[in-house]
């Protein structure tokens, strides 16, 4: 579960402070979501964000355990007994850990919950055909009140006599159509409905509230209907038994089709919603407190573009959607479904039901042309779990051992070991591929984000423009924690508008700051960071001051009097290390100033060294997060800049060196550096989540390392590394190699690695030892703390041409200590890749 709010820019980041506030959510309003998350927020905790998450996944789970029931519901024997557990539970499980599906249960989204209404009316169906109608006492059609002169039913004589011929003679074919499919039903022989029938209509109009494309199912709950019992539909059965005794009004309303829209249009009154809470409004201001805006908003008018030409929509294919449902089932989930449909031809009813859903939910997803069409899926992806239950149950009956062949028995006996063996790993072998992307219990990025920029020491009289996304962000943490109220906050999407409110604030003579470059600001206000370009989640963000020029240096932490480029001065800078939840950052604040302007762009590369004057860390950006070129830089103007250098996992604590690097944006070419003085940093001890760990080729400097393995020495365990690079070294030259250790407890006595080159037929190539942790050595470290070290390799002068295989050995008081992947032991050395030495 994400444990806090874990995207910008989506609808996840909105639900979490509409429900805070009891807002009104985008169309189409999703009043009973937003009434399930305050209460769900209502709790002992203060995290409104989690809380909200949290109803995701309890939606997600009720999912599951509803397809297990829909599973044991499909895979019931004829006799009419219970259907068997384990086909029904292996199904629920390919569920669970369908990524689509998963996705959607650890963040703040109303599709779990819209998949749990699905699943219930199946649920609820398949339950109600066993029994849809009840025997009632006989009552004749035209029973006549002794307190009333006419029938019940019919019109008065007089009335129907009245009628021209040839209306009556349609009547009558039309009667005589409508009894060729609905008899009349004998007195002794009459039926009532079942109250599961109303519980289910109850729940249909419930779900509507909720999300819309619950609609979709309708088609398929009245063919079933038909198909289960026609006669629900009849006269009969829909006005129910008579009841003299009553008053008029109280047989009208006791009448099950009275009674039947009661429970569909009693649960849609939750829209009243909309109107109540029209004084707070949407997050996007959108809503209109008219009936015509209400309409649009509970019909979701404005998504009908979607239908169409959708911009944002992605151009998909045929392949797509096979792929999607083999990502998320596997081969084997998928041959087990259409085995399931195969074993439902028995019960054609059944088919009907499941079969017309998945179609009319299939034929929507794929015409709804919106960026993120998987979501739409996930009630597909319940009917083929529940398939995968039936399939395994359907091919079990197959393989049942019988025969009198000792061989063919035997066979099948294998044969059904296989299936169930293969049922249970295909969803293992899933949820152990998804699981790094969908663990999100360490998504604190947009949190931290947020936090950061309200802990800027901005005036009171700030204003804050930007999207909407960012601005829901520190609305959230300004209401729902409290963090710095006194800021105005301005979302506006379309750049005119964020310019416009821009030029307002500044008007009003309020401190203005904005989060995205805007065309043309520059050469109107001048501009300067406050934060650099932060990684969130796929978003560069950034905050800068817009205003006037300022000509007079404040007071700078850090003075210098350096001049990287001639004509660019460094008046001084600062430095100061903040910390996230795992990521760290260092926070470089420089100011410069052109006396006589800058006729060319420049760049920066922000840089951190080590003691040994390697490159530990490093971002590069244009000045002022690339807002304000140097070319707009007004003479004489002191301009603010801010890059914020990630620190990679594992920095251990000691002294560093900022570099400060200026180069042509074109080609590279370097055109200056300053070197700064040595500042102390506490390092980034925090282990990174699963998915840090695989960052690919950017690892050495960033967060995570290129590959990761279960390598555990006793107390202390390797969690990845980043081997030397497949080019060919020569003699003499650097090995570059970056390892990532943990301390799993207190680590003890004298750790040291030791690391050679080896090769099948040629003498091993000894390339020396150095203490565990390098310069931050492991008797320093702490219980749980990650430490990243950068051995010092260096090939010898003797060594061979030839592919060898870096070898490692950790030694502890001298002696080799074996390792192991969880109880497995696979001896003390390691091999860390490939290495070609000359040509």
């Amino acid at each position: 579960l994400a444990p806090s709010v874990a995207t910008l820019l989506d609808d996840s980041l909105e639900f979490p402070l509409a429900a805070h506030r009891l807002a009104i959510a985008h169309a189409t309003g999703y009043p009973l979501y937003m009434l399930l998350g305050k209460l769900f927020s209502l709790g002992p905790w203060s995290n409104v964000a989690w809380a909200v998450n949290a109803l995701s996944a309890v939606a997600g789970a009720l999912t599951v355990a509803l397809t297990y029931l829909i599973g044991r519901e499909l895979t019931r024997p004829g006799d009419g007994s219970v259907g068997r557990r384990w086909p029904a539970l292996l199904g629920a499980a390919a569920l669970a850990v369908s990524p689509v599906f998963w996705s959607q249960a650890v963040i703040a989204e109303v599709y779990t919950l819209n998949s749990a209404f699905f699943a219930a009316l199946l649920w609820l169906a398949l339950r109600w055909a066993r029994r849809p109608l009840l025997p009632v006492e006989p009552f004749s059609l035209l029973l006549v009140s002794p307190w009333r002169e006419r029938t019940l039913f019919l019109p008065g004589a007089g009335l129907w006599l009245r009628l021209p011929p040839g209306l009556r003679r349609a009547a009558h074919r039309l009667h005589a159509f409508y009894r060729r499919f609905f008899p009349a039903v004998p007195p002794r022989r009459r039926l009532r409905l079942h109250p599961r029938l109303y519980l289910l209509v109850a729940l249909l109009g419930l779900s509507l509230t909720h999300h819309r494309t619950i609609a979709l199912l309708v088609p398929a709950l009245l063919v079933f209907a038909f198909l289960v019992e026609r006669r629900v539909f009849s006269r009969a059965a829909l006005l129910g038994p008579e009841h003299p005794e009553r008053p008029r009004w109280r047989q009208i309303a006791g009448r099950p089709v009275v009674l039947l829209a009661a429970c569909l249009l009693l649960p849609l009154l939750l829209y009243l919603y909309l109107p109540l809470r029209a004084h707070v409004g949407s997050l996007d201001g959108l809503y209109a407190p008219t009936w015509r805006g209400f309409w649009q908003w509970v019909s979701g008018s404005i998504y009908s573009a979607f239908l169409g030409e959708n911009p944002l929509a992605r151009d998909l294919d045929g392949a797509f959607y096979a792929r999607l449902f083999w990502e998320q089932f596997g081969p084997v989930g998928l041959a087990l479904a259409l085995m399931g449909l195969i074993g439902l031809l028995r019960r054609p009813k059944t088919l009907a039901l499941t079969g017309l859903a998945f179609v009319t939910y299939t034929a929507f997803a794929v015409v709804w042309r919106v960026p993120d069409v998987e979501v739409f899926f996930i009630p597909t992806f319940v009917l083929v779990a529940a398939w995968i239950g039936v399939g395994l149950d359907y091919a079990g009956g197959l393989l049942r051992i019988r025969g009198p062949s000792l061989a063919v028995r035997r066979l099948l006996a294998v044969s059904a070991v296989l299936l169930v063996l293969a049922a249970i790993l295909q969803p293992l072998v899933i949820a152990a591929r998804a699981y790094p992307d969908r663990d999100l219990s360490q998504r604190w990025i947009v949190h931290d984000y947020g936090t950061y920029v309200l802990s800027q020491p901005l005036p009171a009289d700030s204003t804050i423009v930007g999207l909407l996304g960012e601005m829901t962000l520190l609305r959230y943490f300004q209401e729902t924690v409290g963090y710095r109220p006194d800021i105005e906050t301005v979302a506006a999407n379309a750049e005119a508008e964020r310019l416009a409110a821009i030029e307002e604030a500044l008007a009003r003579g309020r401190s203005v700051y904005t989060t995205r470059p805007l065309p043309g600001l520059s050469a109107r206000y001048s501009l300067g960071a406050v934060t650099g370009l932060i990684d969130v989640a796929g978003e560069l963000e950034a905050l800068l001051r817009v205003g006037d020029p300022v000509y007079e240096a404040p007071d700078l932490p850090r003075p210098t009097d350096l001049e990287p480029v001639p004509g660019l001065e460094l008046l001084g800078y600062g430095v100061r290390e903040h910390r996230g939840h795992w990521h760290d950052w260092l926070r470089l604040r420089l100011w410069w100033r052109a006396p006589e302007g800058l006729a060319e762009p420049l760049k920066v590369s922000a840089r951190l060294l080590d003691a040994g004057g390697r490159t530990v860390a490093a971002v590069d950006a244009a000045p002022v997060a690339g807002a304000y070129p140097t070319t707009d830089w007004r003479p004489g103007e002191v301009v603010a800049d801010a890059h914020e250098i990630p620190l990679p996992a594992g920095l251990p604590p000691g002294e560093y060196r900022p570099l400060v690097v200026v180069y042509e944006p074109d080609t590279g070419r370097e055109l200056g550096r300053a070197e700064l003085a040595t500042v102390t940093l506490e390092g980034n001890p925090a282990r990174p989540p699963r998915r840090a760990l695989e960052a690919g080729p950017s690892a050495a400097l960033r967060a995570g390392v290129e590959e990761t393995r279960c390598a555990r020495f006793g107390d202390v365990a390797l969690l990845g590394f980043s081997p030397p690079p497949g080019v060919s070294y020569q003699p003499g030259d650097s090995l570059p190699l970056v390892l990532l250790w943990q301390a799993l407890e207190q680590p003890r006595g004298e750790l040291r690695l030791s690391f050679w080159l080896e090769a099948p037929g040629k003498a091993e190539v000894p390339l020396g030892e150095e203490p565990l942790g390098g310069l931050f050595p492991a008797e320093r470290w702490a219980e749980g703390q990650v430490v990243r070290q950068w051995p010092d390799l260096s090939l010898p002068q003797h060594a061979p041409p030839g592919r060898y295989h870096l070898k490692m050995r950790l030694l502890r008081d001298g002696q080799p200590v074996p390792w192991g992947c969880w109880l497995l032991p696979l001896g003390s050395d390691l091999d860390l890749g490939p290495v070609q030495v000359g040509p």
